[in-house]
């Protein structure tokens, strides 16, 4: 039977780092292991690497996500769109996209669906954006702090076949950069999160600017307005309309502003980030 006082005890320590913004040396150890993306693909540019983080950092970054994505609900500033979040699925994603499809060919509209996976999107997000996102959700700042200051110190070691590498590549390496490291690993729990808020934003953005399809409700007559589907960074833009030239047109136009919106706003341009001073 656990007592009161032990769990308290190990609670308080957990969330030492969160509150005081102090970086505990294990957390800055990562243990990157590269899998296979295809089934028997030994190439180099198609394998996906995966950071092996110490248990209490991850843990301390799923507290957080947690937070971060109730608030984001209740705020209501997970867009529409995005269907990783509680309550969804990626069937939903595809069942809701199916039935779309069916709703436009019923109507006889011209309907566009072009398909989006960004590359590396986790390992590219950038920190300041991905900070002013979870701050307007009212995350704290220490929290924010101590999981990327952590991630930029990271001392970095591959998983081989024969065992760790004795050679590492983190902070010591990266104090001539013009930019810290970027992106928040593969592996971190708080991932998925990160980039719901951070994508939220760019669907809003292209609401505004009036780049979204619209749908009627059948018994209610309410309008809405939807930009796609999106699964984390999987996305399904949608458009239609009667002329099929103007759909062609309104479709490279989403296409082009949802790349512009999150390369510029919430991932790193890999050639960027390796600059020397």
């Amino acid at each position: 039977m656990s007592h009161p006082w032990l769990i308290w005890l190990l609670f308080q320590r957990a969330e030492i780092p969160t509150i005081s913004g102090y970086l505990p040396r294990r957390h800055r150890s990562c243990i990157d292991l590269m899998i296979m993306k295809k089934t028997m693909s030994f190439e180099i540019e198609k394998q996906r690497t995966l950071g092996i983080l110490d248990t209490e950092f991850n843990h301390l970054n799923k507290r957080m996500q947690h937070k971060a994505m109730h608030h984001a609900l209740d705020q209501e500033e997970i867009a529409p769109e995005q269907y990783s979040r509680p309550g969804r699925t990626c069937i939903n994603h595809a069942l809701n996209r199916r039935l779309t499809a069916d709703d436009r060919q019923s109507k006889r509209l011209c309907w566009a669906l072009a398909m989006s996976d960004l590359k590396g999107c986790y390992d590219r997000i950038f920190h300041i954006a991905a900070c002013s996102a979870l701050l307007r959700l009212g995350v704290s700042r220490t929290a924010l702090f101590t999981m990327f200051e952590t991630i930029q110190r990271m001392i970095h070691r591959l998983h081989t076949a024969f065992g760790y590498s004795e050679e590492t590549d983190g902070r010591d390496i990266f104090d001539k950069w013009l930019n810290e490291p970027q992106g928040a690993l593969q592996g971190n729990c708080a991932e998925p999160t990160i980039f719901s808020t951070l994508s939220s934003v760019i669907f809003k953005i292209l609401r505004k600017k009036g780049h979204s399809d619209r749908f009627c409700s059948t018994i209610s007559k309410n309008l809405f307005l939807l930009v796609g589907f999106a699964f984390v960074d999987d996305c399904d833009l949608i458009q239609s309309g009667q002329d099929p030239r103007v759909v062609a047109e309104s479709m490279l136009a989403v296409i082009r502003e949802w790349g512009d919106g999150s390369h510029r706003r919430c991932l790193g341009n890999q050639e960027k980030l390796l600059v020397f001073n």
